[in-house]
């Protein structure tokens, strides 16, 4: 009888440890996968005739379009039906900065136990475009 109870302690045990574990490379790959999105939308987004002509002026429909799909890239995989994601741009000026959030909806084996089986994790990021032209 102790040993069975010892063995769904170290049952939980395991199960938590991997939980940890998921939680933390999901977590670090989307804030990667986020930071390329958001870098990707800032370059892709500036138009090459306004920055010849001296002006830094990025188009948010080009930015979000290029946010989108370098972060499905990136995220492709079993998670990626589970993925959203949210994208503004702001601009003031020659100031140009984009913000972003993505979510996505992460398996765990202690929510399998309990019933609910799954846990949102998101992370938020800003950028800001760093050109310098004298």
């Amino acid at each position: 009888m102790r040993a069975l109870f010892w063995l769904w302690i170290m049952f939980l045990l395991v199960c938590l440890v991997a939980d940890s574990a998921v939680y933390w490379v999901v977590g670090s790959r989307l804030g990667k996968g986020l930071e390329l999105a958001l870098d990707a939308a800032l370059v892709g987004g500036i138009d090459e005739e306004d920055l010849i002509r001296g002006r830094q002026l990025a188009r948010k429909e080009k930015a979000d379009e290029w946010a989108r799909e370098i972060l499905r890239k990136n995220m492709a995989g079993a998670l990626a039906p589970s993925l959203s994601f949210r994208f503004e741009l702001f601009q003031e000026k020659d100031r140009i900065w984009v913000e972003g959030q993505a979510s996505v909806t992460a398996p765990y084996l202690l929510g399998a136990l309990t019933g609910s089986g799954s846990r949102e994790i998101a992370v938020s990021r800003k950028q800001t475009f760093q050109g310098l032209y004298k």
